[in-house]
């Protein structure tokens, strides 16, 4: 018969539960390293940890944000860098290049221009994570018009070329005059643009005159026109100056001398023997001029101007076409449509190009950054390439060289980015912002680093503390279960 209590037995097993349920957490402890497997347990930290632990979740978000948005501006970055050395050598190719066709057509600087024209094509079109890059907002959209049909278009679709073509029409008219008018009544001699207003060819800006002899008024009126009245005749080496406005927005100048030679030297006119024969022969030397300068500085802007008319459209804006056919005689410009016209780029036209991707890197801040096809300096660097490759000569033309030299000229002054930012400071501005992204990242690492050591002191428990009072618990332990064992074999003999 046993004489422990009920009392004793419960208490003794109660404790022995209590001691057990300490030793299995003890061990859960050393095999995880975790202090508690729940917040309740924690007690007063509980708050700290549920704050510390939201926080550190925040920053995990941002630094994969971040680290996204540094491969993409890295990227971008390259890929303009390259453009800009694209850029550079375009321009240093012009200036030093000649006018000698090497495929019956163009010259090395246009064929050069041609494999720079795709490369430029490619950067722009580059697609990281399945999103491209210089698109804008729309990373799902190609921004960019792959090279032949930017040339060359597509099925009733009108590419560069189609542009430079119906401009040069429209620019030079069905005479090859510029559009201008050239009439001789009596000795005055009229020059005027054409009658019908038009937005083609060239514009009367202005004359000088040092002709002694002549009267010279304008250029006035509706069209305008410059009337040169011979009253006499004038001395030799006295001149007339003409400033003539081309599409482009540049000015070429004509300037006739007066010489005493029969047959006189180009940009020069004879002095005949009265002021009807001289009259004659200016007029005579005038059309001359006109039309040599048509044919090469004319041509030369009109080719400029249709590549900005392809080219310069933003905010939901469309290219702009010579409305014709016929085209000699057109007076307009008109919107190109989807269905006629390629359209070069169909990324994101909204807000201010270069700002359109977001990214959060932080509580309560958003970093706008990212580069756009249609940035003017990109923009003008891939034009500049396209009208490069687009322009064929004959050959035959000896005015042909007037009229390369012409254009490089003008691609050269593109290149100068004059008051627009360069591709280079397009690609300076990805370095501000990839040099943000670094120090945000780093001020982010110090913050996790902090949280996970606090943490770390709160939730983590020492193995070697541990250890120690598995030890001491599983001696006590070990007691109580041989003291249970002697109360169960406890007997009124053995106690007597």
């Amino acid at each position: 018969m046993q004489i422990s209590t009920l009392s004793q037995s419960l208490a003794l097993r109660s404790s022995i539960n209590s001691m057990r349920a300490q030793f299995d957490d003890l061990q859960r402890q050393l095999a995880t390293g975790i202090k508690s497997d729940s917040y309740a347990k924690l007690g007063t930290d509980r708050n700290m940890v549920l704050s510390l632990s939201h926080q550190l979740s925040q920053l995990q978000t941002y630094t994969k944000t971040i680290s996204q948005t540094q491969m993409r501006v890295q990227i971008s970055s390259d890929a303009l860098t390259r453009v800009a050395q694209i850029a550079s050598s375009m321009k240093t190719t012009n200036i030093t290049s000649g006018f000698e066709l090497v495929n019956g057509k163009q010259t090395s600087a246009q064929v050069t221009a041609a494999m720079q024209f795709d490369e430029i094509i490619n950067l722009l079109n580059l697609r990281v994570e399945d999103r491209y890059l210089f698109g804008g907002r729309d990373t799902q959209t190609q921004p960019v018009a792959v090279p032949d049909a930017m040339l060359n278009g597509t099925g009733d679709k009108a590419g560069l070329k189609q542009f430079i073509d119906e401009r040069a029409q429209a620019d030079l008219g069905t005479d090859g005059r510029g559009r201008l008018e050239l009439d001789l009544t009596g000795t005055t001699v009229t020059l005027s643009e054409d009658a019908a207003p038009s937005v083609f060819g060239f514009k009367l800006a202005a004359a000088d005159s040092s002709l002694s002899n002549v009267t010279v008024n304008g250029p006035a009126g509706a069209p305008a026109e410059i009337e040169v009245d011979f009253t006499g005749v004038p001395q030799a080496g006295e001149k007339l100056t003409l400033d003539f406005a081309l599409p482009d927005g540049t000015t070429t100048r004509v300037t006739l001398t007066a010489t005493t030679d029969n047959p006189p030297a180009a940009g020069q006119f004879t002095i005949g023997a009265d002021a009807t024969a001289t009259s004659v022969n200016f007029q005579a030397a005038l059309d001359t001029a006109v039309q040599t300068e048509a044919n090469t500085r004319l041509r030369a802007a009109s080719a400029v101007e249709a590549a900005n008319n392809f080219f310069d459209y933003a905010n939901g804006g469309a290219p702009q076409r010579v409305d014709g056919p016929p085209f000699g005689t057109a007076t307009a410009l008109r919107d190109g449509t989807q269905a006629d016209t390629v359209f070069w780029y169909s990324g994101d036209q909204s807000g201010v190009p270069g700002n359109n991707m977001i990214a959060k890197i932080d509580d309560g801040r958003q970093l706008a950054y990212g580069a756009r096809a249609d940035q003017a300096a990109i923009r003008d660097t891939l034009k500049v390439a396209a009208l490069m490759s687009a322009v064929e000569y004959t050959g035959t033309d000896p005015e042909e060289s007037h009229s390369y030299k012409a254009l490089t000229q003008r691609i050269g002054t593109t290149l100068n980015f004059e008051g627009t930012p360069s591709v280079e400071s397009i690609v300076t501005g990805l370095g501000l912002t990839a040099a943000t992204l670094a120090n945000t990242q780093d001020r982010h690492d110090k913050m996790m680093a902090t949280a996970n050591e606090i943490l770390g002191d709160i939730q983590n428990a020492d193995s070697y503390e541990v250890g120690v009072k598995l030890t001491t618990l599983q001696t006590q332990l070990e007691a109580s279960y041989q003291v249970t064992a002697m109360l169960s074999r406890m007997s009124l003999v053995n106690y007597l």
